[in-house]
């Protein structure tokens, strides 16, 4: 079997530069180049970062385009005028508004959580906040209690520019602090004429508030609004979800229509501190489709946990809803509207018989 020959070592190597001997032939000039490449000022110039301008702009078409997205086959202004027909699901929707503008007399904080990330808490969110700026004439605030980015402003069209996110809220709400309504509404993002919401963070800037903190600003901000929802972080131990959770009136508890999903929300339902929530009536379930293809339907897994004896309601696919930008109820399905509508009249219901802390009589 024939063999290769090592060529002789070249004395144009760099002393002490190992050369493979098994290497193509360089040419003299080619050596030059690759010197010249090899300069500490070459080096300096191809390892400094090259940053597209354009990389950090906000992807304005992309957010245009999927603000878009339907997932409605009929217009909301035609539904809401089937309203005064024969169309037994428009009889519904009335109904299922006028639960949800019942008179709130007190400030009552809905806190929305999941015990696991990417289950459409946000979502769920911001859906229930165009809902009640929808139906109600009062205003309804929505904070979200992300420790880092979060997403309800993207969800809900806020200006990250003109308001405060919650964190930048606490030093001004707690500690005695209480600010005016006027001076609370300049901290807040303006979505609609009666929907206010908390801007979103431009990164984690530190630790999350102290549970204590979380729950004093909670309260303050509260204090103005007939409705305050609360998009909280995912995890029932993390500090920020659990003190949200302990003074909230009402809990909507996302649970995607997966098989974990399902079982984890049955797990945590057997234990204690979901346990309580469940007995002070205010728990409600959202089993919600991720997948429009997925064998597992949010139908189907309501109807199991319904069966078990908790409140429990699904929201199905909705293409507006999974496309991830500026939601709007005029692109929703008629479905979906229903839904959101009923659960949202459920939650008002919750949130004004519920008592306010687990600790009987105690209240903010």
């Amino acid at each position: 079997m024939p063999t290769s020959t090592p060529r002789p070592e070249d004395d144009s190597a760099p002393y002490g530069q190992i050369v493979d001997p098994w290497a193509p032939q360089t040419s003299r000039r080619a050596q030059r180049q690759q010197a010249r490449r090899e300069s500490p000022a070459s080096r300096n110039a191809a390892s400094a970062p090259r940053v597209d301008p354009g990389a950090g702009a906000p992807l304005a078409y992309e957010l245009l385009r999927l603000s878009n997205v339907s997932g409605a086959s009929g217009g909301f202004g035609r539904l809401l005028r089937s309203m005064f027909g024969s169309d037994t699901s428009a009889g519904d929707l009335a109904a299922a508004a006028h639960e949800a503008q019942a008179a709130v007399t007190t400030g009552r904080r809905i806190a929305v959580f999941s015990t696991r990330g990417g289950a459409g808490t946000t979502t769920a969110t911001a859906a229930l906040a165009r809902v009640f700026a929808a139906v109600r004439q009062d205003t309804t605030a929505a904070l979200d209690l992300s420790l880092g980015h979060g997403s309800l402003g993207l969800r809900l069209g806020a200006d990250p520019a003109a308001g405060r996110s919650f964190a930048q809220l606490v030093p001004d709400t707690t500690g005695g602090r209480l600010p005016t309504a006027a001076e609370l509404h300049a901290m807040l993002v303006p979505i609609t004429d009666n929907l206010l919401a908390t801007a979103s963070a431009p990164a984690a800037a530190g630790p999350p508030p102290a549970g204590s903190l979380v729950r004093e600003t909670c309260a303050n901000v509260s204090r103005y609004f007939p409705l305050t929802l609360l998009d909280c972080p995912a995890g029932i131990n993390q500090s920020t979800t659990a003190s949200a959770l302990a003074d909230a009136h009402a809990v909507l508890w996302v649970v995607p229509a997966t098989m974990s999903g399902v079982e984890d929300a049955l797990a945590q339902l057997s234990g204690p501190y979901l346990r309580q929530l469940v007995a002070a009536g205010r728990v409600v379930v959202l089993v919600t489709q991720l997948d429009r293809k997925a064998p597992v339907t949010a139908a189907a897994q309501a109807q199991r946990l319904h069966a078990l004896g908790y409140e429990a309601h699904a929201l199905d696919y909705d293409a507006h809803l999974a496309a991830g930008a500026r939601l709007s109820l005029n692109l929703l399905g008629a479905e979906r509207r229903m839904a959101l509508a009923q659960l949202a009249g459920r939650l008002v219901t919750n949130a004004n018989a519920a008592q306010t802390s687990l600790k009987a009589g105690r209240r903010p």
